[in-house]
């Protein structure tokens, strides 16, 4: 389905191509979180820290800030550009429902929304694959749908112009 904007008529971003994205993000939060909290990448169990008690609160707040950083990737991402970097590597947007930017309001809910998915065991991600405007719960619940950006007269022309012959 598609959504008029400007001159421009947007299509709603479907469930693999936004799939994608969160993996792409995923394996970035990953890394950073790896670099930054390297306690939380030991494998350790909770029988390690038996005669280390002390080890127990050092990795509890390294998975708090871990958790912040989480949110925070998402939420300054979304307010800031309106798109994560896997969302830019995608080529889609999130947007309100009535075209205009996310705010750090509606970001913070959306993050909210995500919680909720999650708690539904994945279903609330699950329904953007049935939605008429590719909407999961989490964006049902922030007004939000995420968009397939248009290319650039620039892009389309290195698309389609014929490629130099070798030799």
């Amino acid at each position: 389905m598609e959504q008029t904007s400007g001159a421009h008529a947007l299509e709603y971003a479907g469930f693999w191509r936004r799939f994608a994205a969160f993996i792409i993000d995923a394996v970035l939060l990953s890394i950073l979180t790896s670099v930054l909290f390297p306690l939380r990448g030991l494998g350790l169990s909770f029988w390690h820290f038996s005669t280390a008690w002390y080890f127990v609160p050092l990795v509890a707040i390294s998975n708090l800030i871990s958790s912040l950083v989480t949110v925070a990737y998402q939420v300054i991402f979304w307010t800031w550009r309106g798109q994560t970097p896997g969302k830019m590597i995608m080529g889609i947007k999130i947007l309100r429902g009535d075209g205009t930017g996310i705010t750090l309001g509606y970001a913070l809910l959306r993050f909210l929304g995500y919680i909720v998915c999650t708690m539904m065991l994945g279903t609330g991600f699950l329904w953007i694959a049935f939605d008429s405007r590719k909407q999961g719960i989490h964006d049902k619940i922030a007004d939000t749908v995420v968009v397939i950006l248009p290319q650039t007269p620039q892009h389309q022309a290195a698309l389609t112009s014929p490629k130099p012959s070798a030799g």
